[in-house]
């Protein structure tokens, strides 16, 4: 089974590090003074905010999880990984028992429910990232579809806006002097639009990625659970407090970057009796 990973999608700066690929969609508008144009614009701002809050769920959550687990010490780093930690910190944390209720396996929506404590504070923000993230893949291909139709409908309108703005505004009866910046706004305007479009379209794949991340995440979830109790007896044993230590130390080898290989534990086997 292969389990998608998840990168940030960045370059490389002149140190060799990652850097962030801004995938922000912009949605903010101006007031051009043309009030049929601003129909327009609002619109399409309103609508890509909706489209900036479901980005937000998807990816800033996904990687605010990885932050959570330093991750980036990590070879291929997965929402499993994320799902896995957040259980076994859990349990560890909880005497070390891992219950079998801990979550749900569905082979439908919603697919996965968790049930941790949400009071713990060891295990509080990550369990927030994933709660979210969880959320929102759910309906977010079906939203964004909806959302591009929309927006693609407005931005075809926009396109036309500059060309035409300063006929536009002088029947407005827009102030000369304040006719530069509504022909300024204007293009900003249907720039900023078009520039959400595009953002969108790319939003669109991504949600369709994590979609199918989270049903084979279940997948390995089934397949894995079994290894679960061991490694929550494990965490409490060793006082493995914070999801980050669980995956430094419980996490196999080979799982890290080779820089990081001296510093990560291999993930010990059961007992025998």
């Amino acid at each position: 089974l292969q389990i998608i990973t998840m990168g940030c999608g960045g370059s490389k700066n002149k140190d060799g590090k990652d850097q962030k690929k801004d995938d922000t969609i912009p949605y903010e508008m101006k007031d051009c003074l043309i009030p049929e144009y601003m129909e327009v614009f609002n619109k399409g701002g309103e609508l890509l905010k909706n489209a900036e809050d479901i980005r937000a769920g998807l990816i800033d959550t996904r990687d605010k999880a990885f932050e959570i687990l330093e991750a980036d010490r990590l070879i291929a780093p997965s929402v499993y990984d994320a799902i896995k930690a957040l259980l076994v910190t859990a349990s560890g944390n909880n005497g070390g028992k891992f219950p079998a209720d801990a979550f749900e396996l569905k082979e439908e929506t919603p697919y996965i429910v968790l049930n941790i404590d949400e009071k713990a504070e060891e295990t509080h923000d990550l369990n927030e990232q994933i709660k979210t993230w969880l959320q929102t893949v759910l309906d977010a291909p079906k939203k964004i579809e909806e959302m591009l139709g929309q927006a693609n409908e407005l931005q075809q309108k926009a396109q036309e806006f500059p060309g035409q703005a300063k006929d536009a505004a002088q029947n407005a009866n827009i102030p000369m002097m304040k006719i530069p910046s509504a022909l300024k706004n204007t293009a900003q305007n249907a720039q900023t639009l078009g520039k959400g479009v595009s953002k969108l379209t790319v939003l669109k794949d991504a949600a369709k990625s994590a979609l199918d991340n989270l049903k084979a995440t279940v997948q390995q979830l089934k397949t894995e659970k079994g290894s679960f109790p061991d490694l929550a007896k494990q965490a409490h044993e060793k006082k493995l407090k914070l999801p980050k230590d669980v995956v430094g130390e419980l996490w196999s080898k080979d799982k890290f970057k080779p820089k990081e290989e001296a510093q990560a534990k291999p993930q010990q086997k059961p007992a025998t009796k």
